[in-house]
């Protein structure tokens, strides 16, 4: 006798019922958040998508997946909060970045062994174990992803993250990291109960990963930019990034010329990948109108080069030099030239000894080919150090 057909509804209740008790990971994770089931034809939520707190799931989607299928989604979903997509986009493309963040995830979840993956779902194995910053990096060097998409709505894979804050908000920021730390550390707890304390290898270094201190060059480095600003709010000039959501809000003006010098040691060997991924960092701060000039300086032991960009060019760093190290004639050069400069960002691997004199103006240092740990141990005479990695 033919059993039957399970609603939307009792498919979405099924899975719940299934993560918490085979995957109570997932499952205390998606039973924190709120329900909200949308129209079949919502212009924006064709599959199902979270911010955080809520679930938007849309029943035309639901019925066409078995129950293990509903049952990957869902776990997908809460591993977009738990990996914090929802805070971390930035000035990326959403559709694009929705694209790499899926992919970060349905390589972990199939090794977890939670449900099955729809056919629609975004797997590849050269990107599993790469942070969606990492991938998003990559799909546009492929020019894969949705180049187009400036909305939030889900263009593709089998679910969708959404902006859980403006993403300037850092206070709200803060306050959803620590919330969604909180959640994946109880649903932990839960978990080991749950399996007679021993949990699946592959969960436990997934839970390890979320539980590890993270420390985002990208997010130091725009509060850095931030920081250094003196800006004020502007009805004559709205802030862009709203205007394609049917909102207008007062822009970000600045009380001055906003200036920024970018110093990079040509003495090393550094990554071309990671002058662009720093390089896309800082355009999209010139995009959100945080900088109107910016000026970089090419150095080993004296300074070989000085490039020039204003408010409307792309950002291109292309290196020259390569002898000894010293930062004394980069500095010495900022100081008498660029007196207006708000701070100073300095990429270099820190094999030097000659520091100069400290600039009248703060000083990031952007650290490559070291480790954290090494990193966390540096003291130059002044200025914050960062581990700038890819």
């Amino acid at each position: 006798m033919a059993q039957p057909k399970l609603s939307p509804a009792d498919k979405m209740l099924a899975a719940q019922t299934s993560l918490l008790w085979d995957h109570p990971f997932f499952g205390v994770l998606n039973a924190q958040l709120e329900m909200i089931e949308v129209e079949p034809d919502h212009p924006q939520i064709d599959t199902m998508a979270t911010d955080g707190r809520r679930l938007w799931w849309n029943p035309k989607f639901v019925e066409d997946l078995t129950v293990p299928e509903v049952v990957f989604v869902r776990a997908h979903e809460v591993m977009h909060n738990a990996l914090e997509h929802h805070i971390r986009r930035g000035h990326r493309k959403p559709g694009r970045f929705n694209d790499a963040c899926d992919y970060a995830i349905n390589g972990e979840l199939v090794a977890c062994g939670v449900g099955k993956m729809p056919k629609i779902g975004l797997i590849d194995p050269r990107y599993t174990g790469l942070s969606a910053e990492e991938i998003y990096r990559l799909l546009d060097d492929e020019n894969d992803g949705d180049d187009s998409s400036e909305g939030q709505g889900d263009r593709g894979g089998c679910g969708t993250t959404v902006d859980g804050c403006p993403q300037n908000d850092e206070a709200a920021k803060a306050e959803l990291q620590a919330e969604m730390q909180t959640k994946i550390r109880q649903a932990a707890m839960v978990a080991k109960a749950a399996q007679a304390g021993k949990l699946p290898a592959s969960l436990s270094r997934l839970i390890d990963e979320l539980l590890a201190p993270k420390v985002d060059w990208r997010a130091v480095l725009r509060r850095f930019i931030d920081e250094s600003m003196t800006r004020d709010f502007a009805w004559h000039k709205p802030n862009r990034r709203m205007i394609p959501h049917g909102i207008i809000t007062p822009g970000l003006i600045s009380d001055g010329v906003s200036h920024i010098v970018i110093a990079v040691d040509t003495s090393g060997s550094i990554d071309n990948d990671i002058l662009k991924d720093f390089a896309a960092e800082v355009n999209g701060a010139y995009q959100e109108g945080a900088v109107d000039k910016l000026t970089v300086i090419y150095a080993d032991a004296s300074v070989a080069r000085i490039d020039q960009f204003e408010n409307g060019d792309e950002l291109t760093i292309n290196p020259a030099g390569g002898g000894g190290t010293a930062f004394s004639d980069t500095f010495e050069k900022i100081t008498d030239q660029f007196p207006d400069a708000r701070a100073c960002i300095y990429l270099t691997d820190m094999g030097v000894y000659d520091f100069g004199d400290e600039p009248p103006m703060p000083v990031l240092w952007g650290v490559y080919g070291r480790s954290s740990k090494d990193v966390a141990t540096l003291s130059p005479p002044f200025g914050e150090c960062i581990n700038i990695s890819i």
